[in-house]
C-alpha cells in the first residue's frame, strides 16, 4: 500500500477510483490492481519472461532494478487511486501466482487502451484475452464516458496481434511510424478498436 508520504493530506480531495479493486477474469484468472505489498512477485515475474518483454516493451531491457520497479508501482497506485488509469495484475486462481499484468489506460475523450502482458512460463493458455477481455468490459461497465476501447501492437509482435480478433476487435488500421525502440519493434504497428453500442 502506500506509504504514509504518499498519504493525502487534510484539506486534499478525496477521490475514489470508479474502477473495482479486483476484476474477475473467469474461473482461471483474477484481476487484482497493482499494490506495493506484490513487489516480489512482479520482480520474480519480470525475471522469468524477462528476455521475452524486452522485444516488445522498452522498459524491459534492460531488466529494472526492485527500487526502480518498486517507484513505478507506486505511481500506479496513485493514479489508481486517483482515477485516471487503472493497472492489474494477472493472479492464477489455482496457484496464487502473479502471471502477468494488464492495464487500461485513459488516451482522449472517450478512448481507453488495453496492454497486457504475460509470464512466459505461462503463455499459450488464453490469459492475454481472458484479461483483455474482462477489462473491456469492466471498461465499459464502470466508466460511462467511455465509448472506444483500443489495443495496439507492433506488427512484428504476432502473439499480441491474435489477441483482438478472438475479442471482436475490429482491425482499424496501420500505424506507420511506430518508434523502434526494441529489437523486436519494426516500426509499424496495428490498431484494434471495439466500441461500445458493439
Amino acid at each position: 500500500m502506500n506509504s504514509s508520504d504518499d498519504a493525502p493530506g487534510m484539506g486534499d480531495p478525496v477521490v475514489v477510483s470508479r474502477m473495482p479493486e479486483e476484476v474477475p477474469a473467469g474461473e482461471v484468472l483474477m484481476l487484482r490492481r497493482w499494490t506495493a505489498s506484490m513487489i516480489d512477485q512482479l520482480m520474480e515475474s519480470i525475471e522469468a519472461s524477462q528476455p521475452e518483454l524486452e522485444l516488445w516493451l522498452p522498459w524491459a531491457g534492460p531488466m529494472p532494478t526492485r527500487t526502480a520497479e518498486l517507484e513505478v508501482v507506486r505511481a500506479a497506485e496513485r493514479a489508481f487511486a486517483e482515477d485516471r488509469d487503472y493497472a492489474y495484475f494477472l493472479i492464477e486462481r489455482a496457484s496464487g501466482d502473479l502471471v502477468g499484468c494488464a492495464g487500461l489506460h485513459p488516451k482522449a475523450d472517450g478512448v481507453v487502451e488495453i496492454g497486457y502482458w504475460v509470464r512466459s512460463d505461462r503463455t499459450g493458455r488464453g490469459y492475454a484475452t481472458t484479461a483483455a477481455g474482462s477489462l473491456c468490459s469492466a471498461a465499459f461497465r464502470h466508466l460511462p464516458e467511455v465509448e472506444q476501447v483500443i489495443i495496439r501492437m507492433d506488427q512484428g509482435n504476432a502473439a499480441s496481434a491474435s489477441i483482438p480478433p478472438r475479442l471482436g476487435f475490429t482491425l482499424e488500421g496501420e500505424e506507420a511510424f511506430r518508434e523502434v525502440s526494441t529489437s523486436g519493434h519494426t516500426g509499424k504497428g496495428w490498431i484494434w478498436s471495439t466500441r461500445r453500442e458493439e
